[in-house]
């Protein structure tokens, strides 16, 4: 995980950004770390990064264990990361790039979250069309009959798809996907690619592209996805449509904080 960037002019605006940094680093973790290794990461020295963790455990921000003498984060800084979640709502934090996608490409634009097992429906942007063609927020979308719901089933919890194991899946139109072994060479596409379509799975006539969008963890967050009749997304969506779909995803996972990893 790269460090935090920014403008570092002078020893204190350096040190914020170090001390950033590390607490990123360390919530990333999802362990605890030492300060040999933080000193590595960082390239600094020891008697540096001592200082930082010294002063984020005084603010009461990291925990250190004596035993192994290493350090995490607190609950503290756990309940603070909560609060901030609970205070920016995904919708809003999506709506500009939803706009911006709808207004570029035209088509319906939809939000969703996983729940239940489900895909749910958060937010709508409606296409430029005069004839609408969409979902509507609150909806319920099953994992294995939609785009959005393949998105999660490639990208989400486990959880999701041993949901399905043992279940019929159930058969929305002729072309649904019933199938465990189908939909799991699906999934995997999908995994591959990036992201997914459901043409006349869901409902006869309709279509859709979705990508992921993932938090500051890296964990994933939901999905958005244009929808329209198959007459404007074919089975094979064209070039242009995916990548703004992608692009739209990517804009929003950073706006949340997610940033990804390079090999």
């Amino acid at each position: 995980m790269p460090p935090i960037s920014g403008k570092r002019n002078g020893d204190g605006i350096q040190a914020v950004v170090l001390a950033l940094s590390m607490l990123e680093f360390i919530a990333h973790s999802s362990r605890a770390v030492g300060v040999t290794e933080l000193a590595k990461v960082f390239g600094t020295t020891k008697s540096r990064i001592h200082r930082h963790l010294q002063t984020l455990v005084g603010a009461g921000y990291l925990v250190h264990e004596a035993e192994t003498e290493r350090y995490r984060v607190s609950a503290r800084l756990v309940a603070m990361g909560q609060v901030v979640s609970e205070g920016h709502e995904l919708m809003t934090i999506a709506r500009p790039a939803m706009r911006e996608l709808r207004d570029r490409m035209g088509h319906s634009v939809a939000l969703s979250v996983p729940e239940n097992n489900c895909m749910r429906i958060i937010g709508t942007m409606p296409g430029t069309s005069n004839v609408e063609m969409g979902v509507k927020p609150g909806s319920v979308l099953l994992m294995h009959a939609t785009a959005q719901g393949k998105i999660a089933l490639a990208f989400g919890d486990e959880s999701y798809a041993k949901a399905l194991e043992g279940h019929p899946l159930e058969q929305l139109t002729p072309e649904t996907v019933t199938e465990p072994a189908e939909l799991t060479a699906d999934v995997r596409d999908v995994r591959t690619k990036g992201w997914a379509t459901a043409y006349n799975q869901a409902l006869l006539g309709l279509n859709a592209v979705a990508a992921p969008i993932f938090d500051a963890l890296g964990q994933f967050a939901g999905a958005i996805a244009v929808v329209d009749s198959i007459q404007f997304i074919p089975a094979e969506p064209g070039e242009e449509l995916i990548a703004a779909v992608r692009a739209a995803a990517r804009k929003i996972s950073a706006d949340l904080g997610y940033r990804p990893t390079t090999a």
